[in-house]
């Protein structure tokens, strides 16, 4: 599991008022207009460089649906893709897609309750997919992917959030600056995944 040292070091990540509900993703080895073409966005078609606050805003009320962004660019060799109130990042199909043919894809999903999803795909195949703030025992859920890596203590929720993040960090070697939600970043408008993948079978299982 992660030091404690480094889970420290994400404490920003712990404001739910601006963290409210979203994904971190972290993409190895495909090229950014490719990983929103996956996402279902148009790299030809931005709607604009916004800030994370900036996309609730640029969406408006969302009272029977929810429309979806993605803010996405390069960091060094890596695409990173942020979304406010998304969760397409958390889709396996997308994870799948993103990570075959020698590809790595690490992704982290909070809400409201401040629980954390991960889903990690390598090489086309969903090698971790779990709760963190679940009981870490391998297997503890039939529908779960815990590597070794992932095994360990429980995780206080008070750090929940923390912990996606060191996890996201340790696994891809990147670390997620808390600029990146204050930054106006390249925003595109995407389809839901459910729907965008609707006709690929078990597209939601890992």
């Amino acid at each position: 599991m992660e030091s404690a040292d480094l889970i420290d070091k994400y404490t920003w990540a712990a404001d739910v008022t601006r963290l409210e509900a979203g994904t971190m993703a972290v993409i190895d080895g495909r090229n950014l207009p490719d990983v929103l073409r996956i996402y279902g966005g148009d790299p030809d078609a931005p709607v604009g460089e916004l800030t994370f606050a900036g996309v609730d805003e640029h969406r408006g009320p969302q009272l029977d649906h929810l429309d979806f962004y993605v803010q996405m660019f390069m960091h060094g060799e890596c695409v990173v893709a942020i979304e406010n109130n998304g969760y397409s990042g958390s889709f396996p199909e997308i994870a799948r897609r993103c990570s075959a043919d020698g590809g790595r894809f690490f992704s982290v999903y909070w809400n409201v309750n401040g629980f954390g999803l991960v889903t990690q795909g390598i090489d086309g195949v969903i090698t971790a997919r779990f709760e963190t703030i679940c009981p870490t025992a391998p297997e503890a859920d039939p529908g779960e992917r815990r590597p070794e890596w992932a095994i360990g203590p429980e995780t206080d929720i008070a750090v929940v959030r923390q912990t996606c993040m060191a996890q996201l960090e340790r696994q891809t070697g990147v670390a997620v600056e808390e600029r990146w939600l204050r930054e106006r970043l390249p925003t595109y408008s995407i389809p839901g995944p459910y729907g965008l993948y609707r006709d690929v079978p078990g597209a939601e299982q890992p």
